[in-house]
C-alpha cells in the first residue's frame, strides 16, 4: 500500500492506506486509551474506550477499527474526544468492584492506569452493582469475573491463537458473562496467555495469587529452555526467589506468547525435593559434607576407579538434554582432556546406530508463510507449542497440511489428510511418496525404489508437495525409536530436495541443538550411552540425569550404574531415590533460571541468559562445578571467570557437520511397535516438580493407547496395564502400535 499523509492533533504523519488509526497513533507515540484492542488479536471495537474525533464524522470514531485515508484529520485530545472517553470510562466503572487493594492485577492493571486520566473520583451510579459467580477453570488461572469488562480479549485469544474457543459470552445486557463452555475448564497448552491479555483482574495466575505486587519484583530477561524454540521471557523475582514468569516480546522467536510449560514450571524451584548440600556415600550411608571434601572424594574416586586403571577409556559422561551450551562444552572438554570419548546425551534412544540426521532449513517466522506442510511423527500442539502456533497461522492463511502419524491427535487447525499408519509402515509410505515424485518429474528411479508400488495416499501426498510453492516437511520425536529412523530421515531429505521443500527436525527437544553444536556424542573409539551401560566402565559423571525418566531402558541403566565396581558422580538439582541408590557422590547444582548460560534453538540461534536468582543453599552452577573438577584433575584450559568466557571459546571453534553414509532401507517392519513419550509436562525435572502444571489435564496424561486388534494380540484388556501404565483401547491408534504417555517413573520402554 502506498504512503499517505494524515493529520493527528495538528501534526502531519505518514501511514499506509487502510491501516487502522490506532496502529498509526501507537507508532507515533500518541496515547490513545484502549481495552479490547490487542496488536496480535482481531479487532472487536466493543469497549469504545479508544474513541477519537475525526473531522467530518458525525460522532467520535473508535481508533482501533477506523481505517485511515488521505487528508484525514484526527483529534485525540480535544474536548469532544476527551468527553467521549470519560463517558465510556464512567460506564465501565459502574459495575466494577472497588477491590484494587486485594486485586493481583494492581500495579499493572490497564483499567487502573486509564482511570487515573479518564475516570472520576465521584460516581453518579447509586444502584446495586452486579456480582458474577466465579468459575473454576483449572489449576492455572484464577477467575474474579465481577471485575470483567467484557473486552473479549480472552475469547479472541482462545479462538484465534489457542485454536480452541473455550471461553465465550453467555447472556445479554447486564447478564452477559464471559465463561468457559465446558465444565472441565481451560485445557489449552497456551492458556496462561489469557492472563497476560486480560486488561483487568478478572483472570490472574492461580499459583501467583496473593503473592506480591508487580513493583516489588525485579524482572530479568531470560530464555525458556523446555523446547526447541527458546521463548523469550521475563523472570520476575523477589528476595532471591522466582515468583512469576511472563512473556517477553520477540517477533522472530515467540512473538508475544509463551506456552504454559514455560510460564508455570518455575514452581518446581521451590519444591521440597531440591538437592541442597553435597553428599558422599560412606559404608553405604549418605553423609552431608562440605564442598571441598565432596569434590576431593569425587576426584579420588574418578582417579582410582577409572583414570589410574584404564585411562580415560574407563570413564564415561552422560547428561540430560536440558544442560546449557556451556555445561555441555565443559563436560565433553574434560572427558576428552583425560582421553575419553565416552560421552552422550541421547539417553532415550533405543538404537544409537539408527539415529535421525536431518538438518532444519526453515526459520520460525517463515513457518507461517508456507502454503503446505507434511507432518510426520509429531503432536506439535503439545510437544512444540510455539512451533505449532506458527503452523496454525499458516493454516489459517490457507496452507494445506498432511499428516503421517501412528495416532490421531486433536490438532487445532484443519488438516488436508490425516494418515494413521503403524510405525513400521512409515518408511514404506515415504518411499512411495518419493517414487511418485520422481516419476512425475521424469527423474531416474534408484534401485531401492524399484519394486515399490505407489498407493493412493502416497500419490496424494506427493502431488501436494509438487504443486505447492513453499512447503515444509516436519519430522517429530515419535520417530526417534522407529526401527528405521535413519532411513525415514534420509527419505525426507530426498523428498525435500526433489520438491524444493524446506525441512524442520523436531525429533529432539530442549537444548539438544547445543549438545550437537559442541559434539557431545562419542568420537572415534568412544562408546555411546547404550554401549557404556553394557560395558564395564570404572566411573561415570552424570549431569542432571534421572534414570527412571531419562533412559530408554531405565531398569537396565540403573542395574548397570548400581555396580559395586563402578564409581558414580551425580550432579543433580533435585533428589531422586534411584540416583541415591547408584551414586557415590551427589553434588547439588543450580536448576533453570539459577545459572547463566546459553540455549540453541531450532534455527541454530544462540540465546544467552543470566542467572535470575542465586541457587538455593549450597547448590552451585554446574559449569562452576565442572571447572573445579577439571582443576582438581590438573587439566589445563579451564581457567574461566564466568560463563561468557566459555561461550566465547565455543563461538571461536569450528563445528563438524554430521555425515551419514548408510544406505536407505525401506523394508517395512512387522510386529508391534511402541512409541513411548514422556507427558508434555514431564519432559524435564523442573516441570515434573511444578504442582500446578501437574494438576492440569495435560499434566495428568498417563496412559497406554492401542486399538482392539493390538490389545488382543498383546493379551491386554481395557482397564488393564501395559508396563505399569493404565491402558485405553481406542481406534485412534494405528494397528500394531502402542502409544504411551507417561508422567511417572517407568521401567523398560521396549
Amino acid at each position: 500500500m502506498a504512503d499517505i499523509e494524515i493529520e493527528i492533533d495538528g501534526n502531519v504523519v505518514k501511514a499506509k492506506a487502510g491501516e487502522m488509526l490506532i496502529a498509526v497513533t501507537d507508532r507515533e507515540g500518541i496515547s490513545v486509551p484502549r481495552f479490547c484492542y490487542h496488536k496480535k488479536l482481531s479487532i472487536a471495537a466493543n469497549c469504545r474506550m479508544c474513541l477519537v474525533d475525526v473531522e467530518g464524522a458525525p460522532k467520535p470514531q473508535p481508533a482501533c477499527s477506523t481505517p485511515i485515508n488521505e487528508g484525514m484529520k484526527v483529534h485525540t485530545q480535544n474536548e469532544k474526544a476527551k468527553a467521549s472517553q470519560k463517558a465510556v470510562m464512567e460506564f465501565l466503572l459502574i459495575n466494577h468492584p472497588l477491590d484494587c487493594p486485594i486485586c493481583d492485577q494492581g500495579g499493572e492493571c490497564e483499567l487502573q492506569d486509564v482511570a487515573m486520566s479518564y475516570g472520576s473520583d465521584v460516581s453518579r451510579f447509586t444502584e446495586g452493582k452486579r456480582i458474577v459467580a466465579n468459575s473454576d477453570i483449572g489449576a492455572l488461572i484464577h477467575t474474579d469475573m465481577t471485575r470483567c469488562i467484557h473486552c473479549t480479549r480472552c475469547v479472541r485469544f482462545g479462538s484465534e491463537i489457542g485454536g480452541i474457543m473455550e471461553m465465550g459470552g453467555t447472556g445479554r445486557g447486564e447478564d452477559l458473562k464471559i465463561e468457559p463452555f465446558l465444565k472441565e475448564g481451560i485445557t489449552s497448552e497456551l492458556s496462561g496467555n489469557m492472563i497476560d491479555v486480560c486488561p483487568v483482574g478478572a483472570l490472574t495466575s492461580k499459583p501467583f495469587r496473593y503473592e506480591l505486587r508487580t513493583w516489588q519484583m525485579h524482572s530479568v530477561a531470560n530464555i525458556a529452555r523446555h523446547d526447541l524454540v527458546g521463548s523469550n521471557i521475563f523472570t520476575q523475582t523477589y528476595k532471591g526467589k522466582v515468583k512469576r514468569i511472563v512473556a517477553r516480546d520477540n517477533d522472530s522467536v515467540n512473538e508475544t506468547w509463551i506456552s504454559d510449560r514455560d510460564r508455570f514450571s518455575y514452581e518446581g524451584l521451590a519444591h521440597e525435593n531440591r538437592l541442597l548440600k553435597p553428599q558422599i556415600k560412606m559404608d553405604g550411608q549418605w553423609k552431608e559434607v562440605e564442598w571441598d571434601k565432596a569434590l576431593e572424594f569425587a576426584v579420588r574416586g574418578l582417579v582410582d576407579n577409572a583414570l589410574n586403571t584404564g585411562g580415560g577409556n574407563k570413564l564415561g559422561a552422560l547428561t540430560s538434554n536440558t544442560a546449557t551450551l556451556e555445561e555441555f562444552h565443559l563436560l565433553q572438554k574434560m572427558l576428552r582432556e583425560v582421553g575419553s570419548e565416552n560421552i552422550d546425551y541421547r539417553l532415550n534412544v533405543k538404537d544409537l546406530d539408527n539415529v535421525i540426521n536431518l538438518e532444519s532449513t526453515i526459520k520460525l517466522v517463515e513457518l507461517e508463510k508456507v502454503d503446505h506442510s507434511l507432518i510426520i511423527g509429531a503432536n506439535l500442539r503439545l510437544e512444540q507449542p510455539m512451533i505449532n502456533h506458527r503452523l496454525r497461522k499458516a493454516a489459517l492463511a490457507g496452507a494445506s497440511i498432511d499428516v503421517i502419524n501412528a495416532m490421531s491427535f486433536d490438532f487445532n487447525y484443519r488438516t488436508n489428510s490425516e494418515n494413521i499408519v503403524s510405525p513400521g509402515q512409515t518408511v514404506a509410505i515415504l518411499a512411495e511418496v518419493l517414487k511418485s515424485i520422481l516419476e512425475r518429474s521424469c527423474a531416474e528411479i534408484p534401485k531401492y525404489l524399484g519394486k515399490v508400488k505407489i498407493g493412493d495416499v502416497a500419490k496424494c501426498i506427493a502431488d501436494e508437495l509438487l504443486e505447492s510453492n513453499n512447503s515444509v516437511i516436519i519430522l517429530g520425536e515419535h520417530a526417534i525409536n522407529n526401527p528405521q529412523a535413519a532411513s525415514i530421515a534420509k527419505l525426507i531429505s530426498e523428498i525435500a530436495q526433489q520438491t524444493g521443500s524446506t525441512t524442520l527436525n523436531v525429533s529432539a527437544t530442549s537444548n539438544s541443538m547445543a549438545a550437537e553444536m559442541v559434539n557431545f556424542v562419542p568420537g572415534q573409539g568412544g562408546l555411546n550411552a547404550n554401549a557404556m551401560l553394557a560395558a564395564d566402565l570404572g566411573a561415570y559423571i552424570l549431569l542432571d540425569v534421572y534414570p527412571q525418566y531419562d533412559f530408554h531402558n531405565s531398569v537396565q541403566a540403573i542395574k548397570s550404574l548400581d555396580n559395586k565396581n563402578t564409581f558414580v558422580v551425580s550432579m543433580n538439582s533435585f533428589r531422586d531415590k534411584e540416583v541415591a541408590r547408584y551414586s557415590d557422590v551427589m553434588l547439588p547444582i543450580a536448576s533453570f533460571y539459577e545459572t547463566s548460560g546459553s540455549h540453541i534453538n531450532i534455527e541454530g540461534v544462540m540465546q544467552s541468559f543470566a542467572a535470575a536468582v542465586s541457587a538455593p543453599s549450597e547448590s552451585k552452577s554446574a559449569w562452576k562445578v565442572l571447572k573445579v573438577l577439571a582443576d582438581l584433575l590438573e587439566l589445563s584450559g579451564f581457567h574461566y571467570a564466568n560463563s561468557e568466557q566459555i561461550t566465547g571459546e565455543i563461538s571461536n571453534q569450528s563445528h563438524k557437520q554430521k555425515i551419514d553414509n548408510k544406505e536407505i532401507n525401506i523394508t517395512a517392519k512387522r510386529g508391534v511397535s511402541v512409541i513411548w513419550q514422556k507427558s508434555p509436562y514431564a519432559i524435564d525435572v523442573l516441570s515434573r516438580h511444578a504442582t500446578a502444571l501437574q494438576a492440569t489435564k495435560i499434566g495428568q496424561m498417563y496412559n497406554a493407547l492401542m486399538n482392539k486388534a493390538t490389545a488382543k494380540k498383546e493379551g491386554i484388556k481395557e482397564g488393564g496395564q501395559y508396563l505399569g501404565v493404565p491402558v485405553i483401547i481406542t481406534e485412534k491408534v494405528a494397528n500394531n502400535c502402542i502409544f504411551v504417555h507417561a508422567n511417572q517413573s517407568t521401567g523398560d520402554k521396549s
